[in-house]
């Protein structure tokens, strides 16, 4: 007969993976899965399939994977990396809501609500900035999500408050040379929308700082008035940066902002998910800000 102690196994390390409790994970777990539940029976069908969709789309499934590793981090006792989880976890919480990325772009775009597109007088020239637009395989020039832009400009020329439209944008990279410059997208989409091609000038520029000193050199030139009035269209979110660099270049330009990215939101459960839509907002705006501080 073997009479010698069985040996038990040893209790896991401090810090180790299982050295925590399944329980309260699986309690937190079944805790937010009747909560979303609630919200969806509340909102009906509609709510719940919005609420999984989110919940399933790749940008929601690194939001439970974070959600997860920071609770099993946090419960083995590994503190600094889950303190570094839990801030990963509110960035991208933070960043992906809707709430705090319609916030963040209304900061932008509130000082230019109130413009009134139609009650602007009559202008010398406009000049659309470069990215309301892209092109497709076929070199087919198509308006981009900043197409607002390009619509505002042909809007203003049909209502006879403008005679010339100015087009700048340049790709710093074009895989072939039938790729179209965005300027050259611009322009084909406005004779599109029936204006001349001869009311539409194009200049060069890969960024808005170069966009701005194409303009410096060729409105001196080419508009004769000693006060020209000249409008500057782009995204209402970008339209701050663009005047500051206008200004930094001696020109002076009416805003006309197009592309309104924030306004008015109901409060709906499945927006506490984030999505790819708010990241990208979000850093549209912060990229908006570092410019401002780096006087870009």
């Amino acid at each position: 007969m073997n009479l010698r102690p069985a040996k038990s196994k040893p209790d896991p390390l401090p810090g180790h993976p299982l050295n925590f409790h399944w329980k309260p994970f699986a309690a937190l777990l079944l805790t937010a899965v009747l909560i979303f539940s609630i919200f969806g029976l509340l909102g009906g069908i509609t709510m719940l399939e919005k609420i999984l969709t989110n919940l399933v789309m790749p940008v929601g499934l690194v939001w439970l994977g974070l959600i997860t590793s920071t609770y099993l981090l946090l419960m083995s006792r590994q503190k600094l990396l889950g303190i570094f989880s839990l801030g990963c976890l509110l960035i991208f919480t933070l960043g992906g809501n809707q709430f705090v990325s319609n916030y963040l772009a209304y900061s932008l775009e509130a000082p230019f609500t109130q413009i009134d597109i139609s009650q602007i007088p009559p202008l010398d020239a406009v000049v659309v900035l470069g990215g309301g637009t892209s092109s497709t395989y076929n070199n087919r020039a198509q308006l981009g999500m900043a197409g607002d832009r390009v619509a505002t400009a042909a809007r203003l020329y049909h209502s006879g408050q403008v005679k010339k439209i100015i087009c700048t944008g340049s790709q710093s990279f074009r895989a072939t040379p039938e790729d179209l410059h965005p300027r050259e997208e611009a322009k084909l989409i406005l004779t599109e929308f029936g204006i001349p091609p001869d009311a539409i000038i194009l200049l060069e520029g890969e960024n808005t700082s170069q966009e701005m000193n194409s303009l410096k050199g060729w409105i001196p030139e080419n508009i004769n008035s000693p006060q020209p009035r000249i409008g500057l269209i782009t995204s209402a979110w970008h339209l701050k940066r663009a005047q500051r660099l206008a200004n930094s270049h001696s020109l002076d330009f009416e805003p006309i902002p197009s592309n309104f990215i924030s306004g008015p939101i109901n409060l709906s459960p499945h927006w506490i998910i984030p999505s790819g839509d708010n990241l990208a907002t979000t850093g549209r705006i912060v990229k908006e800000y570092l410019a401002a501080i780096v006087s870009r």
